[in-house]
């Protein structure tokens, strides 16, 4: 998979688990759970630095887009991005070191050639 396939296909993924989990929000904290796998998944077999930066993709996208998607305040939700931006960059740092712990353990169990 070539380093740009790996970035959309992490956008594409942090999207749909964002939305995903925007309709589950009743599954309360085990929203985590398929959001940590796409995580590792996004830095499986990935170039330690490719896995890094899909990985913060992943995480800021993720994030935003289920902030946005389960905001109910009276206030226009553009008044409220910046704040998401904010909390996007927590999620795009532990989706770039979930993603980074995926591609050591993908290195580790590759075979010898």
């Amino acid at each position: 998979m070539s380093d740009r396939s790996r970035l959309a296909l992490a956008i594409v993924l942090g999207l749909a688990l964002a939305l995903g989990g925007a309709q589950a929000t009743f599954l309360g904290i085990w929203t985590l759970v398929p959001w940590g796998i796409g995580a590792f998944a996004v830095g499986w077999r990935a170039r330690m630095r490719v896995a890094a930066i899909a990985g913060a993709l992943y995480g800021f996208v993720l994030a935003v887009t289920f902030m946005i998607a389960v905001y109910t305040g009276t206030a226009p939700v553009m008044t409220k991005l910046p704040g998401f931006a904010v909390l996007g960059i927590v999620g795009a740092i532990c989706g770039a070191v979930a993603a980074m712990v995926g591609a050591r353990l993908s290195a580790r169990n590759a075979p010898i050639h």
